[in-house]
């Protein structure tokens, strides 16, 4: 079992054998990516099952073989411009990443097949770059896997299209300014560009005739004030220093060395096959630049960036490692601190919760078989919109282990001091409340523990929740506009507390 928020609710749907259609069931949002999650309807089809227990396991053997051809393609890709220490760490940076763990970890989002398309597309570009043999096999995975991406994410139109047009144009630049252009090298990519021109056009096409009519809402977040959208960008630039920092500078060091080259006729900084790695790099700073003008900065949607500028920024910080040397290790620094303990805390959350909270859910439905009338509190959950989905699962979980006659109850409303004798009180690293060993001990002399099961992991101890403790303790006015308080993502355990 997985607990990315919106994983449960598919596991639901999945062993009631409810197809998944999210990709076209928010046309009032905007949203169009009919592709997405095929591929657990196909799945759904060939093992069906009623186990929530068993269920899990299929899927999540699906992302481990969307995972290793996704590892596979880059760590190849990587070993054509770069040693394989260098690919190795590159990787790493790529997948010990928030953004990846969020993704990869559960089922709920369509970036897990989406980043293995958009490898498969990268890959035979990458042959008819390097004037490889074989070039209609490699231009007939591009347009099958540019087309297919295209479909799993809107803004994969930006990326695909948008390195093919910056493609071609380079490259005939290139060529016609080294006078070593190869017209007839080009013409597959040229090729390449018409069919996933003509696929885009049909997405716009389906999109404006089906999507736009039944617009109400848009997806984007076009109302946050101007001080939550600084603040979400400042935390988007610290999740993803090499995408936002690191990248940039590579493409500004790179236009610096094609304009010196273009003055003094350097032909080597000019070459074909440099083009690949520039409209790349174009590209994927385009499509992040696209959820930042939609005011969308959560982590994991940035996760496809990685893939596309992987290449590019790897492949030029081997030619320029004398100017981007020093940044690069800012950024590496800044990667640790920051994105590397949310990733391990989120995996932690994500992946080794689950199976201790399916425990106590059995527990839950087990205790209230047997005392009814109990009343569940969920400690340092709010009634807010967070708060009642949290509930919500939790309630399913506990029906679907057969429990009878409980209400379950948010400390807002039902203070805690109004429950009976025998009432319960459930906690987990989901609490929005501040956790630390002092207050699991006073709850332990206040309540009967009843349930308890810990886990080893990880606490959330980087830079942006040591700072969030100095707020809170130092200057708790400010920490009013913190989302949650449980800054550290504690505790590492599941706990079930009865009322005496």
């Amino acid at each position: 079992m997985s607990f990315n928020l919106d994983d449960a609710l598919i596991f639901f749907n999945i062993i009631e054998s409810k197809p998944i259609y999210w990709g076209i069931d928010h046309f009032d949002k905007g949203r169009f990516y009919p592709l997405a999650f095929m591929d657990l309807n196909l799945l759904m089809r060939l093992f069906p099952t009623s186990d929530i227990l068993t269920a899990p396991r299929i899927y999540f053997f699906a992302n481990v073989v969307a995972f290793a051809l996704l590892t596979c393609v880059l760590l190849y890709l990587l070993m054509q411009i770069v040693p394989l220490s260098y690919s190795v760490l590159a990787l790493l940076i790529c997948f010990v990443n928030l953004g990846f763990v969020v993704v990869f970890m559960g089922v709920c989002f369509p970036e897990r097949v989406q980043v293995v398309w958009l490898s498969g597309y990268i890959l035979g570009l990458f042959f008819l770059a390097h004037k490889q043999k074989r070039a209609g096999l490699w231009a007939l995975v591009c347009i099958v896997c540019g087309g297919a991406s295209m479909f799993y994410k809107e803004p994969d139109c930006i990326f695909i299209c948008g390195s093919l047009v910056v493609f071609i144009g380079l490259r005939f630049y290139y060529g016609y300014k080294s006078g070593a252009h190869n017209k007839h090298a080009t013409i597959p990519i040229v090729i390449v560009g018409l069919a996933l021109g003509l696929t885009a056009c049909v997405f716009m096409g389906l999109y404006l005739w089906l999507v736009v009519p039944n617009i109400q809402k848009s997806y984007a977040n076009f109302g946050l004030k101007n001080l939550q959208v600084a603040k979400d960008m400042i935390n988007a630039i610290m999740y993803h220093p090499f995408l936002f920092l690191f990248a940039p500078a590579v493409l500004a060091v790179r236009v610096q060395k094609v304009l010196q080259a273009l003055k003094t006729n350097d032909t080597k900084a000019l070459h074909t096959s440099y083009a690949f790695y520039d409209a790349l790099l174009i590209a994927a700073l385009a499509y992040g630049a696209s959820f930042f003008v939609l005011m969308i900065f959560t982590p994991y949607y940035f996760f496809p960036c990685y893939v596309m500028a992987l290449l590019p920024v790897a492949f030029y910080t081997k030619m320029y490692y004398a100017h981007l040397r020093k940044l690069l290790i800012v950024v590496v620094l800044a990667h640790i601190l920051v994105n590397v303990p949310s990733a391990l805390s989120r995996y932690t959350s994500i992946k080794l919760l689950p199976p201790h909270y399916l425990q106590a859910t059995q527990f839950l439905a087990d205790y209230t078989r047997a005392n009814a009338g109990t009343n569940i509190v969920m400690l340092g959950q709010r009634s807010d919109p967070l708060g009642r989905v949290f509930y919500g699962y939790l309630e399913w979980f506990v029906r679907y282990f057969d429990g009878k006659d409980f209400t379950l109850a948010s400390p807002d409303p039902a203070p805690i001091d109004s429950l009976k004798s025998g009432d319960l009180l459930y906690l987990d690293s989901y609490t929005q409340a501040y956790i630390t060993p002092q207050i699991l001990a006073r709850l332990s002399a206040d309540y009967e523990v009843i349930f308890s099961s810990s886990y080893v992991g990880f606490y959330d101890v980087g830079l942006k929740s040591l700072a969030k403790y100095l707020l809170l303790h130092y200057a708790p006015k400010y920490a009013k506009s913190l989302s949650s308080s449980n800054i550290f993502n504690a505790p590492l355990g599941v706990y079930i507390y009865r009322v005496r």
